[in-house]
This record gives structure tokens, C-alpha cells and sequence, in this order.
């Protein structure tokens, strides 16, 4: 048996096929031969086998998908026709390779190598950015956590520095400087309690919302479907 006696059998046994289905397997199954090459054609037809072996196996997946029509309809909705599809992809593929001369597979070889070497420093520099985007969030949380408490501290510290300056001062009887001194202490204080009611603010509100949409990103990065 030879490519013609091949396609003729494959044809034959499609006859209860559509028209223009019918036609689209036996066209690919020319371009098959065709990519093989006539020095490969005694391996591909080993490969494949008998037409009818390979009509019955077209007709069968034919008639599960329920013709093109109902295929297209089913095809977005049923998980199982997306992994058929790439059953056969991958069985076309592992054929269309084993049909190659060891020259064609060197190269196909040779290429894949390439991809993995070019793909895999992109898939890690990707990474590596947001990862350090992700750390520097985290490092900028973590200063304004650190901030502004201590910046609160700090004022009412200068608050209570400013209104024992300001006794000492009015015990020596130096009412401008006592004036000065008072006026500072308050000035202070109202900062402590602006920079107190902003840690509040900070803690119960900003902080957990920050923290919340960090772990958000994080999740819809890492679980998609």
C-alpha cells in the first residue's frame, strides 16, 4: 500500500460523513504525507495503519462531539473536549517528530533548547520584579509603621521638655522666655495628638486595607484557574 491506496481506502471509509468534513480529514492527512516527505512515506504509513482504522477513529470522534455544529457549542462549556484536543495535538506532534530524519530531530532539538534557555531568564526576571515590587510595598508599610509612632513619642517628648523649661523659667522669674516655652509645649502637644489620632488611623483602618489587597494581589497572581 502506497499514499494514494491510502488516502482512496481513507476517503472510501468516510462516506458517511459530511461533504465538507470528509474533505478536511483526508486534506490534512495529504498535508501529513506532504510535511513527511516520499522518503519517510513507508514510516508514516506504518505509523498510521489501516484507513479504516484511522476513518473509524475520526467517525467515532465525529459522532462524540455531535457533528460541527454541536462541537461548537459544547466546545467552551465541556472541560473534556479542551483536553481532547490536546491529546491530539500532542499525538500529531509526537508522530510529525518521529517521522523526522535525525537531522530534522537534532535541529527540532537543538531549537527547543534555545527556547528554554531564552524563556526561562524572562520567567525569572519577571518574577524577581514583582517580587521586589511586592518587598518594597512591604518595606514602605513597614517605615511608615515605624515613623510615624516615633514621630508621636517625639512630640510629646518635646512637650514635656518644653513645660519643665517653661517651670524653670518662670521660677526664675523670666516671663518671656517662660511665654516662648509655653507656647512651644502646646504647639508640641497638639502635634502629639494629631500624630496620635493619625497612628489610630494607621492601625485600624490603612494598615489592614494595605495588608488585604497585598495578599489579594499575591493570590490572584499564584491561583488562578
Amino acid at each position: 500500500m502506497n499514499r494514494s491506496d491510502f488516502i482512496l481506502r481513507l476517503e472510501q471509509a468516510l462516506g458517511g460523513m459530511p461533504e465538507e468534513e470528509r474533505r478536511r480529514a483526508v486534506e490534512y492527512y495529504e498535508n501529513y504525507f506532504d510535511e513527511a516527505g516520499p522518503e519517510n512515506e513507508a514510516d508514516v504509513l506504518r505509523t498510521l495503519g489501516a484507513p479504516e482504522k484511522v476513518a473509524a477513529d475520526i467517525l467515532r470522534e465525529f459522532r462524540d462531539v455531535g457533528g460541527p455544529a454541536a462541537a461548537g457549542q459544547n466546545q467552551e462549556h465541556d472541560p473534556r473536549s479542551g483536553k481532547k484536543r490536546v491529546e491530539s495535538y500532542a499525538a500529531r506532534a509526537k508522530d510529525r517528530f518521529q517521522s523526522m530524519d535525525n537531522g530534522q530531530k537534532a535541529l527540532a532539538v537543538l531549537l527547543a533548547v534555545i527556547a528554554v534557555v531564552c524563556v526561562v531568564p524572562l520567567c525569572v526576571g519577571i518574577v524577581g520584579g514583582i517580587g521586589g515590587i511586592l518587598l518594597g510595598l512591604l518595606c514602605a508599610v513597614a517605615a511608615v509603621f515605624c515613623i510615624v509612632p516615633a514621630l508621636d513619642i517625639a512630640a510629646w517628648g518635646c512637650a514635656i521638655g518644653f513645660a519643665v523649661a517653661a517651670g524653670y523659667a518662670a521660677v526664675n522669674k523670666t516671663s518671656a522666655e517662660t511665654v516662648l516655652l509655653i507656647g512651644l509645649a502646646l504647639i508640641s502637644m497638639a502635634c502629639g495628638i494629631l500624630l496620635w489620632k493619625l497612628t489610630v488611623y494607621l492601625f485600624r483602618t490603612v494598615f489592614p486595607n494595605v495588608f488585604k489587597s497585598i495578599v489579594a494581589f499575591i493570590r490572584r497572581i499564584f491561583h488562578r484557574d
